[in-house]
């Protein structure tokens, strides 16, 4: 049963604030070898967001729109990259990288740029996680 009636206005809306916010990790990330998981992540979210644009621009309404949606890879890819845990694993990685050059100002210099992709990133995760729930609403 459904909740809430989802337009295809609201699911555009929220997947211009997931690609908004995908285009600002990728220029933060973009060139910086060590943050070269935080930038693929960008890049596969912009072109399944990018799909799921084209997709909302076929004259599709209601139930047929959601079905489409349902089964839509770009879907199912925004669902997975929520459950991914690639904060932490890149994290890992860039502690690891920083205990080896054994200095404490290029390590706090390195944690300082992982807090800003990490708040870059959930703001991206919060935005799919929007999109995320107003399919699943409009699908129960």
């Amino acid at each position: 049963m459904q909740n809430t009636v989802v337009t295809p206005i609201a699911l555009k809306t929220a997947l211009t604030e997931i690609r908004q916010a995908a285009a600002e990790l990728y220029r933060f990330t973009e060139k910086l070898s060590l943050l070269k998981i935080a930038h693929q992540v960008a890049i596969q979210i912009i072109k399944n967001v990018d799909n799921l644009q084209k997709e909302l621009k076929k004259p599709l309404a209601g139930t047929d729109l959601f079905n489409a949606l349902e089964s839509s890879k770009s879907v199912l890819f925004l669902e997975e990259v929520v459950d991914a845990d690639t904060m932490s694993d890149l994290e890992g990685y860039i502690l690891s990288f920083a205990k080896k050059l054994d200095d404490e100002d290029l390590t706090r210099f390195l944690s300082e740029v992982m807090d800003k992709v990490e708040a870059k990133y959930n703001a991206m995760l919060e935005k799919t996680h929007e999109f995320n729930a107003l399919i699943k609403d409009e699908l129960e």
